[in-house]
């Protein structure tokens, strides 16, 4: 799905260094149309979903920090916002005088990325055109700034300067958007060029720097921010990861950076990836594998509870994933619903509640739904391994075990668990030339709670992995990961 969104994206014409240029129009206040919703029915005591009136095909959203959720349509020039309590929905046409929303032909105005700024407006851009929306939420008007560079693909708000950053997927740069009283629209748009060919996707904001993600040079850039009397005067280049040219990153597209490592997903992958500026090191965690063998792509990342843990969402996996990164344990939720025409669905686009960031809000881009993790509840069962670190034989006639213990009592699916093992060796979280039984690879959770992972070795590439260990009741997986080596023989 991102491959074909990013092949519509990369179709545009690349535009090299440039500042913004700004349209002004008469702003117009939007007329707005109310409904309320009812979640779906479902069994899952995770998760609720609530589906949208019309077919808007949803992407980009956020929640704003009253609690109110703001989603966009990939479909029409509308804005809703959803009332967590009251479950009213509210639908804002887009227009700003003689602004056009999207490219005329164009089939789509999907939107990849939502922020509120320190003011309360909501910022967004939709796909494939040069324009930057404002809303502002008290007086339900729109206003539009003309971006030579292109759309945002991902939106950073600056809790304390109150600028707004952003990246353009196809235009190669990286743009602020600041407050200048100078110009008649009140805000200004500088761009960087970061190279020709470059495709900077996610960002992040730590003291003074900017982090960006290259999914074309597979790089990961730290800028400084220069400043001149609170302007921003440019960008410098404080680093690049990986330095050498031995470490291979795979499409990384989102990052959390704390204080001793970066993480980041690789999208072309079934991994969480940490980066360790200590040593340089890199440790690939997988997600579960599916029952399609699907790689999962893991996309967009929101830190939490100052970066010590994290949520994501799993492109092609069925699932949202909240990932320990002290305990280094992983939890995923699995979305019930399907798309009409096939087997996956896509949660593109994810935001943390501010007044709770263990519940997190997801769009259904192929269901036409929003949806709702309330990482809260309880996991009924919990899983560990006798061992932290699993030597693979070089003989193959020779199993290595580990003993599981899975503990805890499932009032859901009449308490059966299923046992999955994944790895970091390729991209789809599988294994290369490793036989793996897990025996027995489901449990009764009322009778039974140990079981065994046998792994044996049939040439497998040396090299230092991850093993991961997963327990599901179809509903929600645990997952606690092992370091996996396999020396050269």
């Amino acid at each position: 799905m991102i491959s074909k969104k990013m092949g519509v994206v990369a179709g545009i014409a690349l535009i090299g260094f440039a500042i913004s240029l700004f349209v002004y129009q008469k702003p117009t206040e939007s007329e707005s149309i109310d409904r309320v919703l009812s979640p779906t029915s479902s069994q899952n005591p995770y998760l609720q979903e609530y589906s949208l009136p019309d077919d808007v095909e949803p992407n980009g959203l956020i929640v704003d920090k009253t609690g109110t959720v703001w989603v966009t349509s990939s479909t029409s020039g509308i804005l809703y916002s959803f009332d967590q309590k009251s479950k009213q929905l509210k639908s804002y046409d887009i227009k700003n005088g003689n602004s056009q929303y999207s490219n005329p032909g164009q089939n789509t105005t999907m939107v990849w990325t939502v922020v509120q700024d320190k003011d309360g407006m909501i910022w967004f851009s939709p796909l494939g055109t040069r324009s930057i929306w404002r809303f502002d939420p008290m007086n339900d008007t729109f206003y539009s700034i003309y971006s030579k560079t292109g759309s945002a693909f991902q939106m950073k708000a600056d809790a304390n300067t109150g600028d707004v950053w952003f990246t353009t997927l196809s235009g190669d740069t990286l743009c602020v958007i600041e407050k200048n009283p100078n110009v008649q629209t009140g805000y200004k748009i500088t761009a960087f060029n970061l190279g020709n060919g470059t495709a900077p996707a996610g960002l992040y904001l730590k003291n003074n720097s900017v982090w960006v993600t290259e999914i074309t040079t597979q790089k990961i850039i730290e800028f400084n921010i220069d400043r001149e009397n609170g302007i921003v005067t440019g960008i410098t280049k404080i680093r690049e990861i990986p330095a050498d040219n031995q470490t291979k990153l795979s499409s990384p597209t989102d990052l959390l950076v704390n204080d001793n490592s970066m993480w980041l997903t690789e999208h072309d992958t079934s991994f969480l990836t940490e980066y360790n500026f200590r040593n340089d090191h890199i440790v690939r965690y997988p997600t579960s594998q599916n029952a399609y063998h699907a790689t999962t792509l893991p996309f967009w990342i929101r830190g939490i509870n100052d970066g010590k843990d994290l949520w994501f969402n799993e492109h092609e996996g069925n699932k949202l994933a909240y990932f320990d990164t002290v305990n280094k344990t992983m939890v995923e939720y699995n979305i019930p619903s399907r798309p009409k025409d096939g087997y996956l669905t896509y949660p593109l686009n994810i935001a943390t509640d501010p007044n709770d960031n263990m519940i997190l809000w997801f769009s259904e881009w192929n269901t036409n739904k929003i949806a709702k993790i309330d990482g809260h509840v309880q996991i009924p069962f919990s899983i560990s391994a006798d061992t932290n670190k699993v030597v693979l034989s070089p003989d193959a006639s020779k199993d290595v075990s580990v003993n599981l213990k899975i503990n805890g009592q499932s009032p859901y699916n009449e308490n059966r668990v299923f046992l999955n093992a994944s790895s970091s060796m390729v991209s789809n979280a599988g294994f290369e030339n490793i036989d793996v039984k897990l025996v027995p690879n489901a449990l009764d959770l009322s009778s039974s709670h140990d079981a065994q992972l046998f792994l044996r070795n049939y040439s497998a590439p040396p090299g230092n992995y991850t093993l991961g260990i997963s327990v599901s009741d179809g509903i929600v997986t645990k997952t606690i990961f092992l370091d996996l080596i396999i020396p050269k023989s």
